[in-house]
């Protein structure tokens, strides 16, 4: 198996990136890997997923939660946490950074949508995994849409089932 010394997570203010940002410090901790965060401004960005801007207060909030996941992550890794921002179309300038860094692994935030919502707004998680020069870890986390996992077994998700059978264990 290759080896992971360094780990490029893409990062906005929504809850799945930060959940992305916390796997990858795990990572990065167990294998001494460095872990590179990038902000990606797109022009006429709308904020955290969404097809709707955010409300000032509620990006602000959205914002500063971000901030403190990677004050958590820096106090983590130390000089191993790296930091940028470009300004770009998100997809692109995720998978240049990822091949211009030479990053070996790419962990990032996915909302998860199907369907309409998918087809409408894209996925800038399943670009970059079609795109990447490396591997792709894609982290979801429950924010109010179900998954398609979630559709066909009535509402529970397979991280439900995980820990239930952990539990039970």
């Amino acid at each position: 198996m290759p080896l992971i010394r360094k780990i490029l997570v893409p990062m906005d203010p929504s809850a799945c990136s930060i959940a992305a940002l916390e796997y990858a410090s795990s990572f990065a901790d167990e294998l001494g890997a460095s872990v590179d965060v990038l902000h990606v401004h797109e022009q006429g960005d709308v904020g955290v997923g969404s097809t709707v801007p955010l409300a000032p207060e509620a990006q602000r909030q959205a914002e500063q939660q971000m901030e403190e996941a990677i004050s958590r992550a820096r106090s983590r890794l130390g000089d191993r946490l790296g930091r940028s921002t470009q300004t770009g179309d998100p997809l692109k300038t995720i998978v240049h950074a990822a091949a211009d860094g030479e990053h070996d692994l790419i962990i990032m935030g996915t909302h998860g949508r199907v369907g309409r919502l998918h087809m409408l707004v894209g996925s800038v998680a399943e670009g970059v995994m079609w795109n990447a020069p490396c591997p792709v870890l894609t982290v979801r986390v429950s924010e109010g849409e179900e998954s398609l996992a979630e559709r066909l077994r009535g509402g529970v998700s397979p991280a439900d089932l995980v820990r239930e059978r952990r539990q039970g264990a």
